[in-house]
């Protein structure tokens, strides 16, 4: 017999025995054998483990849960059933089959806290219970997925892996490795599967999150840790939710780096022409980047007040630095201009540089060295104008490239390569019919070096080009359109080689082409009367050397009677400046002596308080510019309005104020409205000498104070203490003074012990752009400003002799010292001062004009009461540098402590 059928049978028989037993508990002792029962009841609990155990074994499958808990309870009753019929026995085998029966109840059936192997039935039925809702979560996290609900989808997340972790042992306990398996793969590995899949999706997830609540925090270092594992796992996120962690790292990126003090990361030489300055932010262009106004970037140089070199090896200084900034603002390149280069060390200062949003970059200071032994390179190769154009790229700006050579074969082709020193790409024409198609050629650079006298690696360097093209087409003029009674434009079906010859009305006309590099407008040194008149263009060639036939197209010339229309306005800074910049229609030309504001015209200042304007804003030709003229021509204007006061206008743009190049004045009188905000200075502050010959100035009424005036607006930073070296003094104060640009500094009291000349240091002041003052150094005469104190004693009954620390008179010195200048006090109450002596007898008063270190002062009435308390005070009096005669000159100026002292008796 084959196992499966003894299984079957074993099942089956075991079935019938146990269904008597269940169903009739309570039979005969002399029908029912108690053995029999015994062995049904244990068979019935077999079937408990056997109804899962063998349908595994016999399909591969878990069994319908129902049946196995069906076979458990009828198992359980079995047992039950099968226990009171031995109990009802009795007999000398009733403990042994007791023993049996629990032993197989437990093994098969159910047991408290069981054993491996044990509780089989109960076991894989809380088992398989677990394997379900386990599921349920795998399931719902799936559709979670589906339905793009990343917080759902986390929460799910950390469940089941809390079930991974502490729960899913439950399904090792159940007996059979079968069953196990199959619990594990149907159930536990697809829930750790998906859960698996989100592993990057929730961690980017949680650290984003991290990186929030940490930079909220301030723990910028807790962010850090956290953004690198954004940034390391973001790319490795699901498709489901890509767009929205991609979101949650750019936001945590940008919440870090908004957080970030802004920073030099560093500087380093590229090359002997470039100099590389890396920020953490990006920072304000026009605090690093002397703009000149026009659209060419190439005239634009480094900010002398941002960034110096300072050679330190005894080279030349580069007398033209030119700057880019990289379109993320963070990264500044510095190059040497013209023919000049780097070499050797510098040092490099970094200063006065803002970030976008107006916060400083510390100042920062470092040694580059830009010695250049790396030998340059061919880095690329490209292709342009159809493939007519080679384009080969260096590592590095060349002083040369050498001698440049194209083989087809061992043959020769002569080519003339396009290249300006200090460039780092060269062109070569390839339109040549010379220049064999679709064939692989050779071309050969010899000797290129770089501004350090680095010779190309390798020497010659070689690559491999290819002319996909072939030009045999000529060039053709497409249209010729007029454009006023001196300008027509001519569009070509091809770029050219060169400018082509155009005359009109047989006179010459100059040329320049458009940035497509088609289209060439002609234009002559003078208009010519409207009429109908002969455009003739001859003397052009394409990029391959074929020539175009001479063309002639007769045109009509009109005056252009159209005046320029206004299209927009906006303020923006050039060199630091607030200049109202307005845009056109068609190219213009600046109107002179045009009043755009007037005196008696209304603004609303930033106290948002209608006022007067009070000065005209005229346009001259310093103040009144083309913006950034590309060949000399704009459609928009820059206003300088820095002699405005802040506030917002609205004004009427006056008739005149510009023109076209036909001469048409503009005439709209559009109204137009903008913010007049603050200039961006240029310029360090210094002191400003014109105040009190130095800048500094000791106040004579108040030896504590001294105030310093500056030659511009100042930002609060001028008020910090430690700014003021004021020879070592204590220093408790500094407030701006009337304005801006002046500071009221206070010392502490009595810190200045002596009178006389004292040194100054003045260092750190920034003005409103943040512009830091060169240190300076002056000398100042200050009076001491240490008060005056002194003692009182009972010489008699009613004279109290008072001893002053420095010779002392009243405050107004030609007046004398008098009763009103002391108080003395009885028992707390007021007693009359009849005068004040030189003498203790109070013979002689004391007289106006002279210091006195040592008063008497006579009572209306004498004491009569010592046991009382007696007090002095003094109000009035000032500290003077002699005792005897004095004048204002001989005043220091302390006021006598306002201290209230007994009266010694």
């Amino acid at each position: 017999m084959d196992k499966k059928k003894a299984v079957k049978l074993a099942t089956a028989s075991a079935v019938a025995a146990s269904a008597f037993v269940a169903a009739n508990p309570h039979a005969s002792q002399a029908a029912t054998d108690v053995a029999t029962v015994v062995s049904q009841a244990k068979a019935q609990m077999k079937q408990a483990y056997y109804t899962y155990s063998h349908t595994v074994t016999e399909t591969g499958k878990l069994p319908n849960i129902s049946d196995v808990v069906s076979a458990y309870n009828k198992a359980k009753q079995a047992y039950k059933n099968a226990v009171a019929v031995v109990n009802k026995a009795g007999g000398a085998k009733k403990d042994a089959y007791l023993a049996d029966l629990q032993a197989t109840y437990e093994t098969y059936v159910f047991k408290a806290n069981p054993k491996s192997g044990e509780a089989r039935a109960a076991t894989y039925i809380d088992a398989y219970n677990y394997a379900v809702k386990l599921d349920k979560m795998r399931r719902d996290l799936d559709g979670a997925i589906k339905a793009k609900d990343l917080k759902k989808a986390g929460d799910l997340y950390h469940k089941i892996s809390y079930e991974l972790k502490t729960r899913t042992v439950i399904l090792d306990r159940v007996y059979g490795q079968s069953t196990r398996d199959l619990l594990r793969s149907q159930f536990k590995a697809e829930a750790q599967k998906l859960r698996d899949s989100l592993v990057y999706d929730i961690t980017v997830s949680m650290k984003a999150s991290e990186v929030q609540d940490a930079v909220k925090a301030g723990n910028l270092d807790k962010a850090k840790a956290a953004l690198d594992q954004v940034n390391q796992y973001v790319s490795k996120v699901t498709d489901a939710f890509k767009a929205e962690l991609q979101k949650a790292a750019q936001d945590a990126n940008a919440a870090y780096e908004a957080a970030l003090p802004p920073k030099v990361e560093s500087v380093k030489a590229l090359n002997a022409k470039t100099i590389e300055i890396k920020f953490n932010k990006a920072i304000d262009a026009a605090t690093v980047i002397d703009n000149k106004g026009t659209s060419d970037t190439s005239d634009d140089v480094v900010k002398s007040t941002a960034i110096t070199l300072a050679p330190i090896d005894s080279q030349g200084s580069v007398s033209t630095v030119k700057a880019w900034l990289s379109d993320d603002k963070k990264t500044l390149k510095l190059v040497a201009g013209g023919n000049e280069f780097f070499t050797k060390r510098f040092v490099v200062d970094i200063k006065n540089v803002k970030t976008l949003d107006g916060k400083d970059v510390p100042s920062y200071t470092t040694t580059i060295d830009a010695t250049d032994s790396v030998r340059p390179s061919v880095l690329s190769s490209s292709y342009a104008d159809n493939g007519l154009t080679l384009k080969v790229k260096f590592s590095e700006p060349l002083v040369s490239v050498g001698t440049v050579k194209l083989y087809d074969g061992t043959t020769e082709i002569s080519v003339s390569p396009k290249f300006t020193a200090g460039d780092d790409e060269m062109t070569i024409n390839l339109a040549s019919s010379s220049v064999p198609v679709n064939k692989d050629l050779t071309l050969k650079i010899f000797g290129a070096v770089d501004y350090n006298g680095n010779v190309i690696n390798p020497n010659p360097a070689e690559l491999t080009v290819k002319k996909t093209t072939v030009d045999t087409t000529k060039p053709v003029v497409q249209s010729i359109e007029a454009v006023n009674t001196k300008t027509v434009k001519v569009t070509f079906s091809e770029k050219l080689s060169g400018n082509p010859t155009i005359r009109i009305g047989g006179q010459p006309a100059s040329v320049s082409v458009d940035s497509t590099g088609l289209v060439y407008t002609a234009t002559l040194a003078s208009a010519l009367s409207e009429g109908v008149y002969a455009v003739e263009v001859n003397g052009y060639q394409d990029l391959a050397g074929n020539p175009g036939d001479p063309y002639t197209k007769v045109v009509q010339l009109k005056d252009d009677k159209t005046a320029p229309k206004f299209v927009s306005s906006q303020v923006v800074k050039i060199d630091g400046v607030e200049h109202l910049v307005l845009t056109f229609d068609e190219e213009v030309t600046t109107g002179s002596n045009i009043k755009v504001v007037q005196r008696n015209d209304k603004y609303i200042d930033e106290n948002n308080v209608l006022k007067n304007v009070d000065i005209d804003l005229t346009t001259t030709s310093d103040n009144f510019k083309l913006y950034l003229p590309t060949d000399g021509k704009s459609k928009s204007v820059a206003l300088n309005i820095s002699s405005l006061p802040k506030g917002t206008y609205t004004v009427t743009l006056p008739n005149d104020l510009v023109s076209d190049l036909a001469g048409n004045a503009y005439a709209e009188r559009k109204q137009i409205t903008f913010v007049r905000g603050s200039d961006s200075l240029t310029t360090k502050p210094a002191l400003d000498a014109s105040f009190d010959g130095n800048g500094v100035k000791a106040e004579a009424e108040n030896n504590n104070e001294l105030v310093f005036a500056f030659t511009q607006n100042l930002d609060a930073s001028a008020l910090n203490l430690s700014n003021f070296n004021i020879n070592g003094l204590t220093v408790t104060k500094a407030v701006f003074d009337g304005d801006t640009k002046r500071i009221r500094v206070t010392l502490a009291p009595g810190a200045n012990t002596w009178t006389g000349t004292h040194v100054i240091t003045i260092s750190n002041i920034k003005n409103t752009s943040g512009l830091v003052m060169d240190t300076v150094t002056v000398n100042e005469f200050m009076k001491e400003n240490v008060a005056p104190t002194f003692t009182a004693t009972l010489t008699s009954a009613d004279v109290i002799r008072v001893d002053f620390s420095e010779p002392v008179a009243n405050k107004t010195i030609n007046s004398q010292l008098s009763s009103s200048n002391f108080t003395v006090k009885v028992d707390g109450n007021v007693v009359n001062v009849a005068g004040v002596y030189e003498d203790s007898a109070a013979n002689h008063t004391v007289a106006n004009s002279k210091g006195y270190k040592t008063v008497y002062l006579k009572l209306n009435n004498p004491v009569t009461d010592l046991s009382k308390p007696i007090t002095l005070s003094a109000t009035g009096i000032v500290d003077v540098d002699q005792v005897g005669s004095i004048t204002d000159a001989n005043k220091v100026g302390n006021e006598v402590s306002d201290a209230v002292v007994n009266v010694a008796k």
